[in-house]
């Protein structure tokens, strides 16, 4: 099988010679048994473990101690661990004996709650530990040269971005298809199965089984979920709010439960990859934790597929794709996901916040889905534009060419941003 590349394999390759436990976790499907699959083919020795086979599992409950010593020279490969979490400790135990052996375990896992509970606490200044995201447009168009979205996370300073920005360019044919590509990318998102499922009747039963798996299974591995309906209920109503200020306890009274449950669900989401909340802007990070968050999918396709709507235009479906793409483009440069929104207390907003990595200068982002830009988009930008001089504005949309449109403010193509 022909491998597209994934932007986080660098980070991973270097990381095996660094670090004695390397973990990727991610949601379900997400591509991480193949990319485990595929670092360990090089010279390496490698001993891999299948922990979804129960006679994996049964032999390893038996003798993982003598499995772990007899393959002390191995990388040894664990995948899905959540399975069997008390390995977690016997990982400990092995590299604390070999502490100068680098490259001694990877695992893979497709929930939080090992995160949590588990590595954090027992492989503590042991473990590098990696997200995989769904694929990301970016990955799904097999582009590797340096991304436009890299290259104004690192430009040196405002007058590199202009720059950067006014030379930028890709020719009519190119354009066109990224074009096409991500108005399908923004309908079914970037789970590795569509690169083989292409037909669109396939692709919608795909996302609804996926929305039952995380149901019926993997919310069980987390908590005995005794009233789906609650949570299910809850769903339908979450969904609604997706890219707006989430207001629990507004939420709770629609949804007849209490504001705690919202939080244990919402919590779910966290734990399972499947949602996450994006916090408004401060340079005070105290005032980030205290202020209200905006919450999205991972992936647009789960969203699409819980609201039955994969009509093309939809402005909430089209942001949520852009804001997690950013969030993808960011992580995999920097290995953070420093994605927020603002919103001042007058109402001016920016759907999206981020920083340059080398100057210290902050992005603010308007995301319209319209191919053509108006002035009236750009009002909030101005806003924040004229609180520092090192805040720039980006107009994300769906246009088909770069345009300064007023100082340190620039509509952006979105495709050619994330491509």
């Amino acid at each position: 099988m022909n491998l597209i590349p994934r932007d986080l394999t660098r980070h991973i390759q270097h990381s095996l010679k660094i670090d004695r436990v390397i973990a990727i976790m991610g949601p379900r499907q997400a591509g991480k048994t193949t990319l485990a699959q595929h670092l360990i083919k090089s010279d390496l020795d490698i001993q891999y473990y299948n922990l979804k086979d129960p006679d994996t599992r049964r032999a390893l409950a038996e003798n993982a101690r003598k499995e772990f010593e007899h393959f002390g020279k191995h990388l040894i490969v664990l995948d899905e661990v959540q399975q069997m979490p008390s390995l977690i400790e016997l990982i400990q135990l092995q590299v604390d004996i070999q502490p100068e052996k680098k490259g001694r375990f990877l695992i893979t896992g497709s929930n939080h709650l090992l995160l949590n509970r588990r590595i954090k606490e027992s492989l503590a200044g042991r473990v590098s530990i990696y997200t995989l995201f769904p694929m990301s447009f970016r990955e799904l168009n097999s582009h590797t040269g340096q991304s436009l979205l890299k290259k104004l996370l690192h430009a040196p300073s405002a007058r590199d971005i202009e720059t950067e920005l006014s030379e930028f360019y890709l020719p009519a044919r190119e354009a066109n298809l990224l074009s096409e590509s991500f108005r399908e990318f923004t309908l079914y998102g970037g789970y590795p199965e569509f690169l083989t499922r292409t037909n669109q009747a396939d692709r919608r039963q795909w996302l609804n089984n996926y929305r039952q798996t995380y149901l019926d299974t993997d919310l069980r591995e987390i908590v005995d979920l005794r009233n789906p309906e609650s949570f299910e209920r809850f769903e339908q109503l979450f969904v609604t709010r997706v890219g707006s200020l989430m207001n629990i306890s507004e939420l709770a009274r629609d949804c007849a439960l209490s504001a705690d449950t919202i939080r244990r669900f919402m919590n779910y989401y966290r734990q399972l990859f499947v949602a996450w909340p994006s916090l408004p802007f401060f340079e005070n990070i105290g005032k980030r934790m205290k202020k209200m968050p905006k919450w999205y999918f991972m992936d647009t396709g789960i969203l699409r597929s819980l609201t039955n709507n994969f009509r093309m235009e939809d402005g909430s479906c089209f942001e949520n794709s852009v804001v997690s793409e950013l969030r993808k483009g960011i992580y995999q440069e920097t290995l953070r996901e420093d994605i927020y929104f603002a919103r001042t207390s007058t109402g001016v907003e920016a759907d999206a916040v981020f920083k340059n990595i080398e100057s210290k200068l902050t992005f603010y982002c308007e995301i319209k889905q319209r191919d053509i830009s108006h002035r009236a988009d750009i009002r909030h930008l101005r806003k924040f534009v004229a609180f520092d001089e090192r805040n720039v504005g980006l107009l994300l949309n769906m246009s088909n060419t770069i345009k300064k449109l007023e100082e340190r403010i620039w509509n952006i193509p979105v495709h050619w941003l994330l491509s």
